[in-house]
């Protein structure tokens, strides 16, 4: 998988197009048996995309600038060509157990293969109208209204929401969760508890970048890229031991976070979903070049269908992060808040759907020191997506985000930031 890595491995993606194009049979979210031996079976699915970017005139935050959008430039717009995939197997083992485990491959990432969930879960059928299921491993907390689809894609776009682009980024439960759910007449309800660690990192990127817009998810394996901001660039910076890179999967300070969450799904009236989390991080923490931040917040979300089957899902988070929390009146060296909350309508209709999402987002610098972490803008994504066949399909997808951000004024750049990225994409399902 070595040969994945950079641009031209892009490539070499590209050339195993036409095989995922033979081996599609089953339907995009299904994991077709390839193993069956008495109680077990091995079950693969996976995607590989080709990709055309028409990227915006503002460096991206993935090489080291503070733009929103996944891919940018320095230098004017610029058209890419890119290449991914996804490979997903689940193990089952009986009726009760199964495992997880999905790789990714794309240019961005530290390696030619990383892994982004590996879990056992614990599923038996409920006898009764009470049931209770559990996972064990690393995986996505159960915050996203958007990515179910395979290797925790969207079905409606390409990029996903503020929101959930920064559950991919940093967010992962590496422990266990355990779900208790009733099942009545026309109503599920359901309450969810989790204990997890090695997520002592998480908010690093909410507060030194802001908000994004993409759809990688941050690997085991992945190093994510920070802007040298005045309080983390050498050697003058307060922070400026801070390594240039985060890595967000870290265990500093050997405590334990934790999040509970609440849903309620009727047949009717949709599904409601609300979520606290705190990684009850000890913000004083500092390993191996790398913060622990204190991160907690709320997340609500709403997903129903309209008259005329239209799909609605709505999204709301908000919470704050802090380094180095210190007694009044000097106070943490950093402490952000920050929200955001999005609307998506979208509408299916024989192989089309088509798919509109608007969004607000901002943080607030609430600390004394140097850094300005202050930001706060607007959004609209566009996707219209054809499926030629069950395992195919094309997505055209606009991105436009609106952003203004004090501190880019420090590095050079107009504090208003104005991005439009165009991508079209070509996934093959297997």
């Amino acid at each position: 998988m070595d040969a994945m890595k950079g641009p031209g491995g892009c490539f070499a993606l590209l050339a195993l197009l036409p095989l995922a194009a033979v081996s599609a049979g089953a339907p995009a979210r299904a994991l077709e048996d390839v193993v069956s031996v008495g109680s077990f079976s091995l079950g693969v699915a996976g995607y590989i995309e080709g990709r055309v970017i028409v990227s915006g005139e503002t460096q991206s935050w993935e090489d080291g600038g503070l733009g929103k959008v996944r891919y940018g430039s320095t230098s004017g717009a610029r058209v890419l060509a890119r290449a991914e995939g996804a490979l997903v197997l689940e193990p089952k083992f009986g009726f009760d157990w199964s495992g997880t485990v999905v790789l990714s491959a794309n240019d961005q990432q530290r390696t030619g293969a990383d892994v982004t969930e590996a879990f056992l879960q614990y599923k038996p059928v409920p006898t009764h109208e009470v049931g209770f299921k559990a996972k064990l491993g690393a995986f996505f907390p159960p915050i996203s209204q958007e990515n179910n689809g395979i290797a925790w894609t969207s079905p409606y776009t390409i990029t996903s929401s503020a929101i959930n682009s920064w559950v991919g980024e940093e967010l992962k439960t590496i422990g266990g969760e355990g779900t208790l759910f009733h099942r009545g007449a026309d109503m599920e309800v359901s309450l969810t508890g989790a204990i997890h660690g090695a997520n002592d990192p998480t908010g690093t990127l909410l507060a030194w970048r802001g908000w994004s817009f993409n759809d990688r998810e941050t690997g085991f394996f992945d190093r994510l890229q920070l802007a040298q901001i005045r309080i983390i660039k050498p050697p003058t910076g307060k922070l400026s031991t801070q390594a240039a890179t985060e890595k967000p999967f870290h265990e500093i300070d050997n405590r334990y976070g934790y999040y509970v969450g609440l849903t309620a799904d009727h047949d009717t009236y949709g599904k409601v979903s609300v979520l606290w989390y705190d990684n009850r991080a000890d913000d004083h923490g500092f390993v191996k070049a790398q913060w622990a931040w204190r991160t907690k917040f709320l997340s609500v979300g709403y997903k129903t269908q309209l008259p005329g089957d239209v799909d609605l899902i709505a999204q709301y988070m908000t919470g704050s992060t802090t380094v180095i929390t210190i007694p009044k009146p000097t106070g943490p060296i950093v402490y952000t808040d920050y929200w955001s909350a999005y609307a998506l309508v979208s509408k299916e209709w024989g192989n089309n759907r088509i798919s509109a999402r608007g969004e607000y987002f901002a943080t607030k610098d609430k600390d004394r020191f140097a850094d300005n972490n202050n930001e706060h803008g607007m959004a609209l994504t566009l996707a219209y997506i054809y499926r030629p066949s069950a395992n195919q399909r094309l997505t055209i997808e606009l991105l436009n985000v609106s952003s203004r951000r004090p501190e880019r004024v420090f590095m050079g750049l107009p504090a208003h930031a104005f991005e439009t990225q165009t991508q079209a994409s070509y996934r093959f399902f297997f």
